[in-house]
């Protein structure tokens, strides 16, 4: 995936969805919520690296050289995943024991969610794409708009998932609480 901005992303993500149908999206909302976590503290990585340089080899995601790169690209990759997989993966919960009706009646308000959280992310993208030493200088005072686009993402997943019924929940707790963001 080649795009510039988050909302060609989403675009893009959203054509995707329609190629692979899925039987089931409890698995899929666990999947997601294990790497936006990954992404969150991979930026706390990169704050700590640029508050001491002998923390780089920390990194997991990126070089401290590329690290730029890397904090862009994943506002415009959890973009993608908001069409290409969350949207789909709740829509799929009737595989999964969510009944068709309680999809439908909480589907306008996953979709708006999830428009607010494209907002919110490419807005991170923008305030980046200027001055990368501005975020960077942020991120020595701890804070980072990048690290709140992708918080804010992780939340609206995790309200997403409080939507779903107490014996889906059940399924993808007990694999959730092993993350901790």
């Amino acid at each position: 995936m080649k795009v510039a901005t988050c909302h060609q992303a989403f675009a893009e993500g959203h054509l995707f969805s329609h190629k692979y149908p899925r039987d089931r999206g409890a698995y899929k909302l666990v999947e997601r919520l294990k790497q936006w976590c990954e992404s969150e503290r991979e930026v706390r990585r990169i704050a700590t690296a640029l508050k001491d340089p002998s923390t780089r080899y920390d990194l997991m995601h990126c070089t401290f050289e590329d690290m730029h790169d890397w904090l862009s690209q994943t506002l415009v990759w959890h973009a993608y995943e908001l069409s290409a997989s969350l949207i789909p993966s709740f829509k799929a919960l009737s595989g999964d024991g969510m009944s068709t009706t309680n999809i439908n009646q909480h589907l306008p308000h996953v979709e708006r969610r999830c428009q607010e959280v494209l907002q919110g992310l490419e807005r991170a993208r923008q305030t980046i794409k200027g001055r990368i030493q501005d975020e960077y200088d942020r991120m020595r005072q701890g804070e980072s708009v990048v690290g709140d686009a992708l918080a804010h993402a992780r939340e609206m997943l995790e309200e997403i998932i409080d939507l779903t019924p107490p014996d889906i929940q059940r399924q993808i707790y007990p694999t959730v609480l092993e993350v901790r963001c």
